[in-house]
């Protein structure tokens, strides 16, 4: 058995390990760029809450600075997302490192995440938190998502403090504190729904149902719910009271002004080729759980939600092991998210083989998986004891070793065999690296610059140099889309004031008319 003193400090040194290897994803396979759409609005908006800002004024010559999640709208522009992760990845902003912010929230999750297998199963509590922190170490969609600059990391940090919140109003016998814990919980739910709406409200099904399951057994008192809502309602209106001061309707969906069809619920104009139930449950929730069961953890095919369900199985072998009432939570945080996400028909992408959309399921999928095994173990070592007749405590040490050797070749097998080409996948992804801005850089132009951009096929083709402008384009460098068909002239009009560059393909030339762009 590991000694309770070594079991913290196993677990402190594995959350170090995972945020040195998340900062290692992120120099050397993100290079500390944005890889999508999405990334690049968040890291605008960032930029834009740094300067103290809420939105900036469109630029003249919009076009030529142009990415597309990030909206124009009665002469502002903004991202189109919700604000929370924008506000604290501008955190990072402030400090000149926006690519640390996910790593450090992903580490204090991971430690949390382990704390609160300790908590809720206090029975497991010499090997649960050190197993749980090594999972959730190996598990290749949390390493590619809390390198990136994707907002899940956040919304995931938000959904464990709720749990702890929960546990913790649920474990005391003082009215204050319950309260207290039950206003902190719906807080972080709040803070959730400001960033991951969706999210929110897939989180917050099961912890309602929950609690209102205590109530009706009497275990807690209506004004528990009554502060839960209370907490999640104060901060969750910030949401509408953002596109309020943003655009001028609290009932602003900023996802419209790309896609006139990206909104939630079934229909003709949902979607770009209509949304049915048909199409939620047979296209899109079965493709994203199938991408779960074989890419969760990065082991082969189906076996990564082998040891899932075991705890609600249990009983079948023995009725003294049911399931507590944390697992059936876990349980209810998956249903929730999978529920919730029914009525999106976007499917969400993957990252590490991981369904984003599911990603704030994180700590029911690693707690329950933790959960299998050890109970894997304990029927193992229950058969040789009651059929082999081995002595308990040489039985104990076989069969525990023996699942830890498996587990340990599943995640070798991930390592080895999953990571590889996820990695490859992975960088330079659209073709996006900071190759071009380091050529600038080596060129070191003198300042003020415009430098205009050619060869633009896609937003990806920009997406670097756009994050390289200030929000307000009053930088040293501006950096400019050439559309050609006269887009350099009037560029170089509006920004007089700046020496004009043009950067190709593979060098920074000086503007001048033999070095204009064709006309497209």
């Amino acid at each position: 058995m590991i000694r309770p003193s070594v079991v913290p400090l196993s677990t402190g040194a594995i959350c170090l390990l995972a945020f040195g290897g998340i900062v290692l994803f992120t120099a050397t396979i993100q290079q500390y760029l944005p890889h999508s759409e999405d990334e690049v609005a968040y890291l605008f908006q960032a930029q834009v809450f740094a300067q103290n800002r809420l939105t900036v004024p469109t630029p003249p010559l919009a076009d030529a600075f142009w990415t597309p999640f990030v909206v124009d709208y009665e002469g502002k522009r903004f991202g189109k997302y919700p604000p929370g992760w924008p506000l604290l990845l501008s955190l990072g902003v402030r400090l000149g490192r926006p690519w640390l912010v996910n790593p450090v929230l992903a580490t204090v999750t991971l430690a949390l995440m382990a704390y609160l297998g300790h908590k809720f199963y206090p029975a497991e509590r010499g090997w649960l938190p050190l197993l749980v922190a090594s999972l959730g170490l190996t598990t290749p969609g949390f390493l590619f998502l809390s390198s990136s600059l994707l907002s899940h990391s956040a919304s995931l940090f938000w959904t464990v403090l709720a749990l702890l919140a929960l546990y913790l109003l649920t474990s005391t016998s003082r009215p204050l504190h319950i309260r207290l814990y039950a206003l902190l919980c719906g807080g972080f739910l709040g803070a959730i729904f400001v960033t991951r709406p969706a999210a929110a409200l897939g989180i917050a099904l099961p912890i309602g149902v929950f609690l209102l399951i205590l109530i009706f057994r009497t275990e807690l008192r209506w004004p528990v719910f009554f502060c839960v809502t209370v907490g999640g309602l104060i901060i969750a209106l910030l949401l509408p009271l953002y596109w309020w001061f943003v655009a001028g309707d609290w009932r602003f969906n900023p996802y419209l002004l790309v896609w006139p069809y990206d909104r939630m619920g079934f229909g003709p104009d949902v979607g770009p080729h209509g949304y049915t139930l048909s199409n939620a449950l047979f296209i899109n929730m079965r493709l994203k759980l199938a991408t779960l069961a074989t890419g969760l953890f990065g082991w082969p095919g189906w076996t990564n939600l082998l040891f899932l369900p075991l705890p609600f199985v249990a009983s079948w072998f023995d009725r003294a092991m049911r399931p507590n009432r944390w697992d059936w939570l876990l349980l209810g945080l998956i249903g929730g998210l999978m529920f919730i996400h029914l009525f999106y028909w976007a499917f969400g992408g993957t990252d590490g083989g991981f369904p984003r959309y599911y990603f704030d399921a994180l700590p029911a999928l690693l707690l329950l998986t933790i959960r299998g095994v050890l109970l894997t173990a304990h029927w193992l070592n229950r058969w040789a004891i009651t059929s082999l007749s081995w002595q308990t405590g040489n039985t104990y040490l076989r069969f525990n070793w023996v699942v830890a050797v498996c587990i340990a070749g599943l995640v070798l097998y991930s390592f080895f065999s999953t990571l590889p080409p996820l990695l490859t996948a992975q960088k330079a992804k659209y073709g996006i690296t900071p190759d071009a801005l380091n050529l600038i850089r080596e060129a070191n132009p003198p300042t003020p610059a415009l430098i205009l951009v050619q060869n633009v096929k896609s937003w990806s083709d920009f997406a670097p140099f756009f994050v390289a402008n200030s929000p307000t384009l009053d930088g040293p460098l501006v950096y400019a889309i050439d559309w050609g068909a006269g887009w350099a002239q009037r560029l170089q009009a509006q920004f007089s004031d700046r020496n004009c560059w043009q950067l190709t393909t593979q060098q920074l030339l000086p503007c001048n008319k033999e070095n204009y762009a064709e006309p497209r």
